[in-house]
């Protein structure tokens, strides 16, 4: 998750002058101060006004006698003694990732495994990271399957539990709350508790896994315990119980895939929550049919079917590796080590991400507000080196920020609130594009494109009512599958490509279904067309605006506040799904599904125009390709240049540069158009820094 080692761009001609002024226009004096302590002149405001730009190295900036001394400091003070040679060759590759192939000593070994670092796909990784990540794919399928357990089961349990004022397949007066109030309680539960549980067990439980697993253990308790319910006050329990461990794993699992894959490839890893959740669903609805037919009980049985997935996904936690970053944070430099070794190609490429990692978190720590220990102004001006005191800050442990110093900090900071807003943008659009009216209530909405206003009382839903089962293990069928557009483009086009590409699609598609319930009841293509705009709208949104919030999310924090930023977007996705599943039933039963399908078409061009002035993108589309023709791999930690860019001056950029050249590009098809629009941010190189002097300032 390091710059590319072949990679790094110079600098574009028209923005040259401008990176010297902003590099370079500081004091040397003053770099050595106290002050200027933050790796060798990064401006003091580099993640509040980085109006140039610019996604930068704090290594860039050192002589390469200084990338030695800093390395051996480095190795000494982490335990890491023994590598230190391969630590040293580490540095000098991050100094000048484009002149990697000539450092010293590189064996031929080293030198495939920095040549293939970016070109590996996921099938071609350690067989650690391989593992890992299908675990973190199970922990999808448990979120997806238990979403659509209670789906197929809210065609019967009413009936079972005592709910008797029914009108075919819904419940009407008092019971119609009822029935609201417990599918919306998992979510209500999840948003509101289970997700802000994820920093306190990261922090006391020691780690990702172990928040995980926790979360595992409460939906097992979950699932086994409403399929034992009786009365729909203790399925209500169960179900507040089964929120607060899908809240806390719904935050923790993406952050663990962001953290621990290779930068290349990290947002088709993270994007598999998104594509598991959707094969949980698929998995969900198939198990709601194949129990379908047992009776009574077949509710039971679809309530009690996660337990399978649950199951498994505890039997691997434990398997996998801990987040190296995690590890880093609570000091443990060589257990990080170690685990990046698993989950590398090479010793190599472990040790040059931990190196580079550290660096960025030093920048982090530095100007993100997190307390540190400084060193005395003597003391730094003893210092030869104008950069090894950076690093030796952190023999004074900082002291980290508590729980809501943390939440405060993610509203606080300048570079936090342009992460949560894009976040925010992106989970909330989720929820409002409609999607979960249907995951949440497909049954009984194909049960009403089927009866119309033709109503049985008596209908019992086990074998009446297999047309909206059906129907409904379709629609998780093409969620499912149009995830895989998403996989291929995700990294290769980026997140905010495909949300601006697929949410139009959305809208269109949400009209139309909700134009096909005016079809007559009694005219017998009504139910199939409905069913194909259904179909056609969960494929634009399996390819976009389905994988992207929660990968997204997963990216934009710094380390620091990640898990807290990460629990205050799932809260925000998790609660909108609460209020839908709340208030859905109702509205539909007053404006019906015509004008709620109108609406949500609407609310998803409301999400367009946000997301295209306020989502940045995160992946190396926001640079642009190599000197070798590659795309450029942004690390978590270089997403905080990217955020560190004004609000304003983001949104005018769109407004001014990308809209006209869209125009042209896409309605005009003007030859002379560039294939893409000028770029906003632009990567530092280390040659840039040599060839030009720093300004003395008299």
């Amino acid at each position: 998750m390091v710059p590319a080692t072949t990679s790094n761009p110079m600098a574009s001609n028209h923005n040259e002058v401008d990176h010297v002024t902003y590099r370079h226009g500081r004091n040397t004096e003053n770099a050595l101060s106290n002050d200027g302590d933050s790796m060798a002149g990064v401006p003091d405001d580099i993640f509040d006004a980085n109006d140039q730009g610019l996604v930068d190295s704090p290594l860039l900036r050192l002589k390469p006698e200084e990338v030695d001394s800093l390395t051996k400091h480095f190795v000494r003070k982490y335990h890491l003694k023994n590598y230190e040679d391969l630590f040293i060759k580490a540095g000098k590759i991050l100094r000048d990732p484009e002149a990697s192939m000539s450092v010293p000593h590189l064996t031929d070994e080293e030198k495939t495994a920095l040549k293939h670092e970016t070109s590996s796909g996921f099938w071609r990784q350690p067989k650690q990271l391989q593992v890992t990540i299908i675990t973190l794919c199970v922990a999808a399928v448990v979120q997806g399957w238990n979403q659509t357990g209670t789906n197929g089961a809210n065609l019967n349990w009413p009936q079972q539990l005592g709910l008797s004022n029914l009108q075919g397949c819904d419940p009407t007066g008092i019971d119609a709350w009822k029935f609201s109030i417990v599918n919306a309680a998992t979510y209500l539960s999840a948003s509101l508790v289970g997700c802000w549980l994820s920093d306190p067990l990261n922090e006391y439980f020691f780690g990702r896994r172990a928040a995980i697993c926790l979360s595992a253990v409460i939906i097992l308790a979950s699932a086994i315990g409403g399929a034992c319910t009786r009365t729909w006050q203790e399925l209500l329990v169960t179900r507040i119980l089964l929120g607060l461990g899908m809240g806390c794993k719904a935050s923790v699992t993406p952050v663990l895939a962001a953290e621990i894959a290779p930068a290349h490839i990290r947002g088709s890893l993270v994007m598999n929550w998104q594509l598991f959740v959707a094969f949980g669903v698929l998995c969900g609805f198939t198990a709601n049919l194949v129990v379908s037919q047992v009776g009574p009980t077949a509710w039971r049985w679809q309530v009690a079917s996660s337990a399978l997935p649950t199951i498994v996904l505890l039997s691997l936690i434990y398997v996998c590796p801990e987040s190296p970053r995690f590890l880093m944070r609570r000091g443990h430099y060589r257990m990080a080590y170690q685990n990046l070794v698993l989950l590398r190609f090479h010793p190599i490429l472990a040790a040059k991400e931990l190196l580079y990692v550290h660096c960025q978190m030093e920048v982090e720590s530095r100007f993100l507000g997190v307390s540190t220990k400084f060193p005395t102004h003597d003391e730094d001006k003893r210092r030869t080196s104008k950069l090894s005191s950076t690093f030796r800050r952190r023999s004074a442990t900082a002291r980290p920020a508590n729980y809501w110093q943390k939440l405060y900090q993610i509203f606080a900071i300048k570079r936090n609130q342009r992460a949560i807003t894009a976040a925010v943008v992106c989970m909330i659009g989720q929820q409002l594009c409609g999607v979960n009216a249907l995951q949440f209530f497909s049954s009984t909405f194909f049960c009403d494109a089927r009866e119309g206003t033709i109503k049985d009382e008596n209908l019992l839903a086990n074998s009446s009512y297999l047309q909206p089962l059906f129907l409904s293990w379709g629609i998780g069928l093409a969620n499912f599958l149009f995830t895989f557009p998403a996989y291929y483009f995700i990294d290769r086009k980026g997140r905010r490509w495909l949300l601006l590409i697929t949410i139009p699609l959305m809208a269109l598609t949400s009209l139309a279904a909700g134009l096909s319930f005016l079809i007559p009841v009694a005219n017998g293509a009504r139910t199939p067309v409905i069913a194909v705009f259904t179909f056609l709208f969960m494929a634009a949104y399996s390819s976009g605006i389905g994988p992207v919030p929660f990968t997204l999310s997963a990216e934009v924090f710094p380390m620091e506040h990640r898990m807290v930023g990460m629990s205050f977007a799932v809260f925000t996705n998790l609660f909108g799904a609460g209020v839908l599943a709340l208030f859905v039933p109702q509205l539909t039963n007053v404006i019906g599904h015509s004008g709620l399908l109108g609406i949500f078409a609407g609310l998803n061009v409301v999400a367009f125009i946000l997301v295209f002035f306020f989502v940045r993108e995160t992946a190396g589309a926001a640079v642009g390709g190599g000197a070798f023709g590659n795309m450029i791999s942004v690390s978590l930690e270089e997403l905080n240049y990217i955020f560190g860019v004004p609000a304003a001056k983001h949104a005018m950029y769109q407004w001014d540069t990308v809209l006209p050249w869209a125009w042209r590009y896409y309605v005009l098809r003007d030859k002379a158009c560039p294939d893409q629009p000028q770029k906003l941010y632009n990567w530092a190189s280390a040659r840039d820094w040599e060839i030009q002097e720093v300004p003395r300032v008299v």
